[in-house]
């Protein structure tokens, strides 16, 4: 697998962002998208649709497609209320976080970000910014994360079902507690979690299943402590060339012990499968 990953796309965006109630702000039933025509008589524009550059406050509720990529640029906040479904339309399109994306998901109130239709992948939420997600349901698209600036915090949530690698760092800090990463019955991402460059990494407290790799691990430092690392292939990998240090002490490994690696602790281990991770 290349060590260096595509963490930004550079995707051509229409600026534009239609609102109802759902959505906040945005203009109402029967006025046109920012920068388009006005629609012609008798005609609505999707009331649900987003897609574009997002430049001000907007919060989301209720059910939400998103028809083609986002960009949230810095400064803007797009908070997700709880409940909230949305539906990504493409393969392609992809959510591009350089101010905050913050998903606020509360406990039996999930939000749920997936695929319009379930068996397919679509292109995740690229960050050089700020994501946050609270009970949160992140299916069929990945995480990259790249730039300094980048900062990621996850708690409560489940995340599966990349085509590729799903949660990959390179750069930027990385905090990810109570949460799953990868479905046990077998998943789609090649790597649960891969990371080439890393300021700090806290993650603890997590599933990591069903990937043929549950962590690809170059460099970096951070603490993985008290984790259930599960997979149906028992292939974990710590590239010999890598230049961080981690502790994985208090985890559960399924396939047993990784092959010991400068920088890396793993004593103790846990001899059975731990019950307090996940979400609460």
């Amino acid at each position: 697998m290349n060590k260096l990953l595509s963490l930004a796309l550079a995707l051509p965006l229409v600026a534009c962002v239609v609102g109802t109630d759902e959505m906040t702000p945005g203009p109402g039933p029967g006025s046109a998208p920012v920068g388009s025509d006005p629609p012609p008589s008798g005609t609505d524009p999707d009331p649900t649709a987003l897609q574009g550059s997002i430049t001000a406050p907007l919060t989301l509720s209720g059910a939400v497609k998103v028809t083609g990529a986002i960009t949230i640029e810095a400064g803007a906040v797009v908070t997700v209320m709880p409940g909230t479904t949305i539906e990504i339309a493409s393969p392609s399109v992809a959510i591009n976080v350089k101010g905050t994306f913050d998903i606020q998901g509360a406990k039996g109130s999930e939000v749920v970000m997936q695929p319009t239709n379930a068996a397919d992948h679509w292109g995740g939420v690229n960050v050089t910014g700020s994501y946050k997600m609270s009970y949160g349901k992140q299916i069929g698209g990945p995480i990259h994360m790249s730039g300094a600036t980048a900062s990621t915090l996850i708690v409560d949530s489940t995340m599966a079902r990349a085509s590729g690698d799903y949660l990959v760092m390179g750069g930027g800090t990385l905090d990810v507690q109570y949460s799953n990463l990868g479905l046990e019955t077998g998943d789609s991402s090649h790597c649960n979690l891969h990371l080439n460059q890393a300021a700090s990494i806290v993650f603890t407290h997590n599933n990591i299943a069903g990937a043929p790799y549950g962590l690809m691990f170059y460099a970096g430092a951070g603490d993985f402590t008290h984790n259930n690392w599960i997979t149906v292939t028992g292939q974990y990998a710590v590239e010999p060339g890598n230049t961080g240090s981690a502790n994985f002490a208090d985890s559960y490994f399924s396939g047993g012990q990784p092959t010991a690696t400068p920088g890396l602790n793993y004593n103790p281990l846990a001899s059975a499968k731990l019950l307090d991770v996940g979400p609460r």
